[in-house]
């Protein structure tokens, strides 16, 4: 038993030699793929401080001025997303998302859309960002026609009815969010019977879809005993029209969508009119054959953040209340509930702070990391720099976990040793201390769960959309013990939460900060 690993170890390591080896063969006979997939290897298993990860940078900006450009730029673009080391990353993400979205690469039109939200390395532009998005919706990109609705209704761009009217656009495409976004500005704005019952059978084809909140929300909002048998039938509906649509949706296979050019769909319009079809009075074509929802059907669903409630000064912990509205959390914990994982299996080792998580939290978790990121994301970082008065550049990437009943996780502190914040700037992250810990409630448990800071003796019970921010360090900068805290075992019920911290110094180095070679 003890030969059989090395072997096998030696066998995976030749294999890949060999795969190596292939690759360099046929980028040197001028084979493009290969050239890009070498890159993308050598990129992939090599440090960035090696000469291996620098050779493969080299040849993919070699491969940007070769006959498949559009994808070296779009490679090139989602490279400095995630490599953050380097000086002036974000801006050089910008420089070839943007030329590869210039010539229509849908991934790179989206992340392009997702920076201008952030506001690193370009300009905090919303609505470029909904030009963006709304571009790719209109080449039938399901996810593109839902964020459009999002940043319609949250930088109120023209009225409700345009964010609902993509929303609806969305639910057309068979995207289970939509109805559920759709399905909430409807029950809010719900006058009569009717309206209420399309709303419940809104959010229960969400529901059918595995959609957080979806049942919940369709019996909190529109109950079935307001709704009465109505809900049934547009249900039914719902579910036949999707069912009727899919041959249409099956010829409706989005593609690139160069941004000078118009990028409507030839099949849009006709599976637009198809939804339409579904009957409502409230929902029909425009004069474009575009599909239109009335103002008065729906409501909008902005977040409304208290200000921050101090419950404690020694250490300092807040509170804010209303900090991400429903959708929004239901949104987060739809999109990682597929990827979540064990604390072992994802975090990182290279920092002490993060390999203990193995140890002392047994919920699952998910950092979504730069290529996942998307407008719901973008905008509660910034209220979060907004309410702690922070710099964007100093916020650490999210990550979402879960604990179900009998999980918890044990006492510790988020800050950093100065040993830790040395090893830390060796390997090119110059953010410092962990300053302070932003956590928002996704979804709060029915009994237990709660945040228990240990010197205060103070306990902060989880209410979803509630925001709660506790500093780690003291005024010099060095690790406040009194920030002590854990998270109790759940009694019943689940609790999801959004976490991220607040560094010291930027995360993202200038020229003054590479040490010269």
């Amino acid at each position: 038993m003890s030969i059989a690993a090395p072997v096998a170890a030696t066998s995976l390591a030749g294999a890949a030699a060999a795969e190596l080896a292939v690759l360099e063969r046929a980028a040197g006979d001028g084979d493009e793929g290969a050239r890009i997939a070498l890159a993308d290897r050598l990129l992939s298993t090599h440090r960035h401080d090696t000469p291996e990860h620098r050779r493969g940078l080299e040849l993919l900006r070699a491969a940007a001025d070769g006959p498949r450009w559009r994808d070296a730029c779009w490679r090139l673009g989602a490279y400095y997303l995630q490599v953050t080391v380097w000086p002036d990353a974000h801006a050089q993400a910008a420089q070839w998302l943007e030329r590869a979205a210039q010539a229509g690469v849908a991934p790179a039109i989206d992340r392009l859309a997702t920076l201008h939200l952030q506001g690193l390395g370009v300009g905090f532009d919303p609505a470029r960002a909904l030009r963006l998005q709304t571009h790719l919706a209109d080449a039938g990109f399901q996810q593109a026609a839902w964020e459009t609705g999002y940043l319609r209704d949250q930088f109120g761009e023209g009225t409700p009815g345009d964010a609902a009217s993509a929303f609806a656009r969305a639910c057309a495409l068979g995207y289970p969010p939509a109805y559920y976004s759709l399905g909430l500005r409807m029950a809010r704005a719900a006058s009569d019977t009717r309206d209420a019952a399309f709303a419940r059978a809104l959010l229960l084809r969400a529901a059918d879809a595995g959609f957080p909140d979806g049942r919940a929300a369709a019996d909190e909002l529109v109950p079935e005993a307001l709704c009465g048998a109505a809900a049934i039938q547009w249900h039914a509906r719902l579910k036949q029209n999707l069912v009727a649509a899919r041959s249409l949706l099956n010829q409706l296979a989005p593609t690139d969508a160069p941004l000078d050019r118009p990028a409507l769909h030839p099949r849009l319009p006709q599976v637009e009119a198809h939804f339409a079809g579904i009957g409502h009075p409230a929902i029909g074509l425009d004069a474009h054959g575009r599909l239109r929802v009335v103002d008065s059907a729906v409501g909008s669903l902005r977040a409304a953040p208290s200000a921050l409630q101090w419950l404690c000064r020694e250490p300092k912990i807040a509170v804010s209340r209303g900090f991400a509205s429903r959708e929004e959390c239901a949104h987060l914990m739809h999109k990682v509930a597929p990827s979540l994982r064990r604390a072992d299996a994802y975090v990182k080792r290279d920092r002490d702070n993060d390999a203990s998580e193995a140890s002392q939290f047994d919920g699952q978790g998910h950092p979504p990391g730069a290529l996942h990121a998307d407008a719901v994301v973008r905008l509660i970082e910034r209220r979060i720099v907004a309410a702690a008065g922070w710099n964007m550049a100093a916020l650490e990437p999210h990550s979402v976990i879960r604990y179900q009943p009998g999980e918890q996780y044990l006492p510790h502190v988020d800050s950093f040793t100065p040993e830790q914040i040395a090893r830390d700037r060796a390997r090119g992250d110059f953010g410092g201390q962990r300053s302070v810990t932003f956590l928002l409630c996704l979804r709060a448990p029915d009994e237990g769960g709660e945040t228990w800071f240990h010197h205060p003796q103070l306990a902060v019970p989880g209410l979803a959309g509630q925001a709660l921010l506790h500093y780690n360090a003291v005024p010099d900068g060095g690790m406040d013990v009194q920030s002590l805290h854990s998270g109790r075992p759940v009694v019943r019920g689940e609790k999801w939460m959004w976490r991220s911290t607040l560094r010291e110094h930027s995360l993202y180095p200038t020229g003054a900060d590479i040490a010269p070679a």
